[in-house]
């Protein structure tokens, strides 16, 4: 079995945990040591088993805490070439340690343990951003975070998958509505912003995703509210699914902590 959690998911960190027992990784480490350390430990994990990190795109809140875990524990970390080529300094201010720096190209399979893993291209106003599909013997899980637009490519790997990580970070009257000056509210609506919660709902049915497990990832605290989008999801989506508030921890569906 894969186990898997969302270790934490918003602006103020982002992880997500995948183990079979024998392989564990991470999906982003947007976390300090100790607080990883805290947060794996509601699922009877540790850093000590890690065996790779692989990055999405290096805004803080998904990362800022690579350098300190590759520090402190001898893994690869993995993250795709332009990301490093091309936001060279704030990759350099991670102080990842040059030895355990793996570049990666899109589509390239990592292979850790019975785990196959690659990255696919995701519009984000970060360099070399990327999602990540995880292909075990058990499931398929798809990371897709941070973007402000979808692809038939990313449509096809999610009709695919069995464990979905969607976000769904802004309601679009919230938004409006919200505080916000307009440079930001159109920066977040744009092609390389995020995805709202009526595109993942769209990006849902278009992909034709019917796996066993859905998790909504990314909430704005300003401009989304998990309430709101729970009782939309209902009407809209036929799949067990989770809604993943701030400051809480998920592993299998339904158990929150």
């Amino acid at each position: 079995m894969l186990k898997r959690a969302v270790l934490g998911s918003g602006s103020s960190g982002n992880a997500y945990y995948m183990s079979d027992g024998e392989t564990s990784i991470l999906l982003d480490q947007g976390f300090s040591l100790i607080e990883l350390k805290r947060r794996l430990a509601r699922f009877d994990a540790s850093v000590d088993e890690l065996d790779a990190l692989f990055v999405t795109h290096l805004h803080p809140d998904h990362v800022k805490g690579a350098g300190i875990l590759a520090r402190n524990r001898e893994i690869p970390i993995h993250l795709h070439t332009k990301a490093i080529a091309r936001d060279t300094g704030e990759f350099t201010a991670l102080g990842i340690p040059p030895n355990q720096v793996v570049e990666v190209e899109v589509g390239e399979v990592v292979r850790v343990g019975a785990m196959r893993i690659f990255a696919f291209e995701t519009s984000h106003d970060s360099p070399g951003s990327v999602g990540w599909y995880v292909d075990h013997p058990d499931e398929r899980v798809m990371l897709l975070t941070d973007l402000g637009e979808t692809t038939e490519e990313q449509k096809e790997l999610a009709g695919k998958a069995s464990v979905l990580f969607l976000e769904a970070n802004y309601d679009e009257g919230m938004l409006e509505a919200g505080p916000y000056p307009r440079f930001l509210k159109n920066r977040i609506r744009s092609g390389k912003g995020h995805l709202s919660n009526d595109q993942a709902f769209t990006f849902i049915e278009e992909s034709g995703f019917a796996g066993k497990e859905l998790y909504f990832v990314h909430l704005s605290d300003m401009n989304n509210d998990h309430r709101l989008l729970e009782e939309q999801a209902k009407g809209l989506v036929s799949t067990p699914f989770v809604v993943c508030e701030k400051n809480r921890w998920y592993g299998t569906i339904g158990a929150a902590r």
